[in-house]
């Protein structure tokens, strides 16, 4: 079934090592970097287990996703999911509301600088962001086949900056990481466990960006599942590693608080210490930037050929490109950076608003076996139906607790202006339903 009336189902040119490559790279970011030394503060010896515990916990909150791209695949990703599941008026809600969301290229930014500046003290934090967000910027208006060349590239160099740190000082450490009944393990009790899992949780599942991508892949129904379950060990293995070796080497009251400069100056020789911080903590945030702003427009770009927005909007340059949406993600990313934004505040933020807007993308997926039976039925990894209505409700559960916590975590006049922003795009939505501008052509396709 074709449910695009105007575009057509297309073979498209990314492998699976493509999909793995840009949805590992996204995920792999400023959490990794930045997060550790805060949680320890929560947890003490116990972060590296928080961070497992996350990498789970972040897998539940996209659960169902591996099971959609198997049956359906999509032309505007998650927005694609629910204009065909759950219909016009709640695609309408979810294409404005997402908008605000695109505020998460900040947090790239402002770890960039953060780390750069840690190498060289003389740089401005500031203008490093901005400078690393123009650069990804330009290559990104070269079309997604040239981003994810570059992402591939950056990507194998992450993993031996990365696999360096964890085997160096895997063999260094000091402290009893496994001693669960240690005074410093779970150091603050149950609460600060948890605290620490939902610190760690934003920077665990950004992997699910690869179905945005169900157009540009050639194998849809079969790479993007496996590169999504590829992601999962992939950062239990990089995350715990890199946080156990973290915990482990220094005394805790050196490291609580503390970014990765510190450990990684312990355990490396200076010289490799520069090409960790190059390969590591510059090139995880560089491939998060670099596969962020490609993926926030393509569902923008779908709900705006489909009269939401302006249809201008998702005008493509000779590349393919959509240059008009890309400019708007990269100015939403780099006014943060301008601003002295916090990472903690612009985080807060996007658990809040992605919150919000997953309880549309939730309601969608329970949708799945009754909107498209047969191909459910048909799906290579077709489950029975109370077992996948199963996995929507534990992804129901992660996103409650995960928006209670935003709620908790954010200060009342900026919860108050989040909360109104959210309902002011919803609520456009809502009634631009009604516009004889909406044409609704959501591109999805069951073969």
């Amino acid at each position: 079934m074709n449910n695009s009336k105007s575009e057509q189902k297309t073979t498209g040119f990314l492998g699976r090592f493509d999909l793995y490559t840009i949805g590992v790279g996204q995920a792999i970011g400023s959490g990794v970097l930045t997060l550790i030394g805060p949680a320890i503060l929560l947890t003490g010896q116990s972060a590296w287990l928080a961070y497992v515990a996350a990498c789970v916990w972040g897998f539940f909150m996209i659960a169902p996703i591996p099971w959609i791209t198997s049956t359906l695949k999509l032309g505007g990703g998650f927005y694609s999911v629910i204009g065909d599941l759950a219909g016009k008026r709640l695609a309408g809600m979810y294409a404005v509301g997402f908008l605000p969301q695109t505020i998460n290229l900040a947090t790239y930014g402002v770890a960039i600088g953060m780390y750069a500046t840690s190498l060289w003290p003389s740089l401005n934090a500031k203008w490093i962001g901005c400078a690393a967000l123009s650069l990804f910027f330009i290559i990104n208006l070269f079309g997604v086949d040239v981003m994810a060349k570059v992402q591939k590239i950056m990507v194998i160099l992450l993993f031996a900056a990365l696999g360096l740190f964890i085997v160096l000082g895997v063999v260094q450490i000091n402290n009893p990481v496994m001693n669960f009944t240690a005074p410093d393990f779970f150091s603050e009790g149950g609460s600060g466990f948890f605290a620490a899992i939902m610190l760690y949780v934003y920077s665990t599942n950004g992997y699910s960006c690869i179905m945005n991508y169900g157009k540009q892949a050639k194998n849809a129904k079969l790479d993007i599942p496996r590169a999504l379950f590829y992601c999962i060990p992939t950062l239990v293995i990089v995350y715990g590693g890199v946080a156990l070796v973290a915990t482990g080497v220094l005394p805790l009251d050196q490291v609580a608080g503390q970014p990765l400069t510190m450990v990684a100056q312990k355990i490396l020789h200076p010289s490799l210490f520069v090409i960790f911080m190059l390969g590591g903590p510059i090139l995880a945030l560089s491939s998060s930037i670099n596969s962020t702003i490609s993926n926030n427009c393509i569902p923008v770009a779908q709900s705006c050929k489909d009269g939401w927005l302006p249809k201008s909007w998702a005008s493509t340059n000779r590349y393919g490109a959509y240059w008009k949406l890309m400019t708007f993600t990269y100015l939403m990313g780099i006014l943060p950076v301008m601003l002295d934004f916090s990472i903690s505040q612009v985080v807060n933020n996007i658990m809040l608003l992605a919150s919000c807007v997953a309880f549309l993308q939730i309601y969608a997926y329970f949708q799945l076996p009754k909107r498209h039976p047969e191909a459910w039925a048909k799906s290579p990894m077709h489950i029975p139906d109370k077992a996948y209505y199963g996995i929507c409700t534990l992804s129901l559960l992660a996103y409650v607790c995960i928006f209670l916590n935003s709620c908790l975590s954010l200060t009342i006049p900026v919860l108050v202006i989040s909360l109104a922003a959210i309902v002011v795009c919803m609520i456009y939505g809502w009634f631009r339903s009604s516009s004889p501008e909406v044409n609704m052509e959501i591109s999805v396709w069951e073969e």
